[in-house]
């Protein structure tokens, strides 16, 4: 799930900003994903599946995602330039 444009280099894309799920699988019964943990070797990381499988699992009812803040300064530049 690399489809987060530009800006994906500075935040990331959307596998890495989602913390939990909440998902309705294809028999009803809803799993829920996401750990206080960043790193664990418990096994398959659900959330990351989830996201991956764009919808073809489960269809997914709640997203848990990480905020950024917003940043201090915005800053932009112009250069005219009379002959290249």
């Amino acid at each position: 799930c690399g489809a987060s444009g530009t800006l994906a280099m500075k935040y990331g894309t959307m596998r890495e900003n989602v913390t939990g799920l909440s998902v309705v699988l294809a028999d009803g019964s809803v799993v829920e994903t996401g750990a206080r943990a960043k790193k664990s070797s418990a096994g398959y990381d659900l959330t990351k599946l989830f996201i991956g499988s764009e919808g073809t699992l489960g269809v997914i009812t709640e997203v848990a995602v990480r905020l950024h803040p917003e940043p201090a300064v915005v800053a932009a530049a112009k250069a005219g330039l009379a002959t290249v």
